[in-house]
């Protein structure tokens, strides 16, 4: 039996790969790949492989590591400017879909806590699909890409406060709500303090990184082990430990160790990420989304559309400018790797039900399996709309009428 489990997970991760190497081709995410091997070889499909925990383990290890990098790469310096912006589209966004989806629940008289966790998993967007998709169309340093980037991270930082709150929301709930308050108040206080401290902070040296630089499998242990053990650190004081692993990114990622743990830390980061999406589709039930389709394909319409526009007009009444409201709020369009940790901390606590849980997967995976293909459709026809505009006379770009140069008239005889 273990030589057929083994057998069944190594076809597995070679046929991930493999798709995940033919999307890549075809210039879309190979995260899609991943999630559609899982959903074919897992318990709705060819049920080679099931779901464990040792799976779920490294998954959820992967998204500490993607923090961990995204806190790394994050220059607080370049983002001071665009961070308040972002902070607050990603508050509004946040408010506005919890809300909404609150007041759904109340109207239908259905699970309100789930729609709560629902309202937070869907106000999240995917970091790792975002990034691949503005690196795919070198916008990764134009301001769409930057202002994209600045609220991706944002949302990031919002994770940590809402995973607080889902895990208050149980219906089995063993502590006050001045427990949760000073959970919250602690993490904020984290965050704040190491922003302040670091953004007057260019550089300082780390603590043996001499030693640590030495040999590149020494550096790589010990980069991963200081993601590892900041996040049990947090934890360990009641915490997250996707803070933890945040705020240990953005410490290596203003020391001297930064360029060489970026190179340690990213081939483990993909390894991990690999198995979370993986993960994923296992979790997937083929049943479930035949008899659930129209239900599905409507909360991936409005969930994908209204997050989309949501996030234009917000950027439309920050000042921003048409065009680059409009392709930002493109990149942010599929919902994140992180929603499904916030649906697994509902889950566990009693706030989100079985079959809410179900729903919620399948509208986030199916969100992330069509967000490559939607954005290039939208892409494609904002091209069009852009074009025939200014063939029309104006200049979406900025919003604003187009009017030519008038060439002065020739002076007249004498002048």
């Amino acid at each position: 039996m273990h030589t057929e489990a083994l057998t069944a997970l190594a076809l597995l991760l070679a046929a991930a790969v493999g798709l995940g190497l033919v999307m890549s081709r075809l210039k879309m995410p190979a995260a899609a790949g991943f999630i559609l091997v899982g959903v074919a070889l897992g318990p709705s499909g060819a049920g080679l492989i099931q779901p464990s925990l040792p799976i779920e383990t490294m998954a959820d290890l992967g998204v500490l590591m993607l923090l961990f990098i995204i806190g790394m790469e994050l220059r607080l310096q370049a983002f001071r400017k665009l961070l308040p912006l972002a902070l607050g589209v990603t508050l509004i966004t946040i408010a506005v879909i919890v809300s909404s989806l609150w007041l759904f629940t109340q109207v239908v008289h259905g699970e309100v806590l789930g729609g709560v966790v629902i309202g937070f998993m869907l106000s999240i967007s995917s970091t790792a699909v975002a990034m691949k998709m503005m690196a795919e169309a070198d916008e990764k340093n134009s301001p769409a890409g930057r202002m994209a980037t600045a609220i991706l991270v944002a949302q990031d930082l919002a994770v940590v406060p809402l995973l607080l709150i889902t895990n208050g929301l149980g219906a089995q709930l063993h502590e006050s709500v001045i427990g949760i308050a000073w959970r919250l108040a602690l993490a904020l206080a984290l965050l704040v303090g190491f922003i302040a401290l670091l953004t007057r902070i260019k550089s300082f040296r780390f603590p043996f990184d001499k030693y640590l630089l030495k040999d590149f499998d020494v550096g790589t242990l010990g980069i991963v082990g200081l993601c590892f053990a900041a996040a049990a650190l947090s934890g360990l004081i009641g915490l997250s430990p996707a803070l933890g692993a945040f705020l240990c990114g953005l410490l290596v990622g203003h020391s001297t160790l930064r360029r060489a743990a970026e190179s340690m830390a990213a081939p483990v980061q993909s390894i991990l990420l690999f198995v979370f999406f993986l993960s994923v589709g296992l979790l997937i039930d083929l049943n479930y989304l035949r008899e659930q389709m129209w239900v599905i394909l409507a909360a991936l319409l409005v969930v994908t559309g209204g997050k989309t526009f949501l996030n234009w007009l917000l950027l439309m009444l920050a000042g921003e400018p048409f065009d680059l409201a409009v392709q930002a709020s493109l990149f942010l369009s599929p919902v994140g790797e992180f929603s499904f940790v916030i649906a697994s901390a509902g889950l566990t606590v009693g706030a989100l039900s079985v079959a809410g849980h179900k729903l919620a997967i399948a509208v986030i995976a199916m969100s992330l399996l069509a967000s490559p293909i939607w954005f290039l459709a939208a892409r494609f026809m904002h091209k069009v709309i852009i074009g025939r505009a200014s063939i029309m006379g104006f200049d979406l770009a900025g919003l604003r009428l187009w009017r030519p140069q008038q060439v002065p008239a020739p002076p007249g005889p004498g002048e």
